[in-house]
Order: structure tokens, then C-alpha cells, then sequence
């Protein structure tokens, strides 16, 4: 393995010793792997960001461009999953 390899899987196993601190994941009440693991983006003790998506959406008569990054917080034991709105543009 090199390096880059070594590196790959340390984060890897980081990110999954993040995902476990959870209780709801050890007792198996939720999933043993991040369903949406592979749009992660960084996190830290009891907090993960996603890779944000930009989507075209229709408000007030006008098309805007919205962006959203899928964000999940450790509450009570178990990771719940919350949705920021970054920012929106007018589509010209």
C-alpha cells in the first residue's frame, strides 16, 4: 500500500469510529455504515457535513438556483439528519 493508500483507509476508519460513537448504531437501531457516507464531506465529534447539492427550484414566479448540504448531528444517542439551505440565486 502507499501513502496515498494508507491515508484513504485511515480516514476511512476515522470516519467510521465517528459514525459508531453513536448508541443507536452499536445497539443496531440504526445502520452499522453512513448510508449517505460516501457524499461525506468533513466531521468532527458529534457533527457530519455532506457535499452540498444545488438544485433548480420554482418560488415566487421565479426559478432560483438553491443550495443545500445534508448535515447530521449526534442527539440523544442517535444521528439525526438536517438539511441547511446554503443560499439561493435568481436564475436570469
Amino acid at each position: 500500500m502507499d501513502i496515498a493508500g494508507a491515508e484513504v483507509l485511515r480516514q476511512r476508519i476515522a470516519q467510521q469510529e465517528n459514525w459508531r460513537q453513536a448508541r443507536a448504531v452499536r445497539v443496531g437501531s440504526q445502520p452499522s455504515f453512513d448510508p449517505d457516507g460516501h457524499a461525506l464531506e468533513s466531521f468532527r465529534s458529534g457533527v457530519r457535513y455532506y457535499r452540498s447539492q444545488q438544485r433548480l427550484e420554482w418560488h415566487d414566479g421565479r426559478h432560483e438556483t438553491v443550495t443545500r448540504t445534508l448535515c447530521k448531528r449526534l442527539i440523544d444517542g442517535a444521528w439525526e439528519a438536517d438539511v441547511v439551505v446554503e443560499g439561493s440565486r435568481l436564475v436570469a
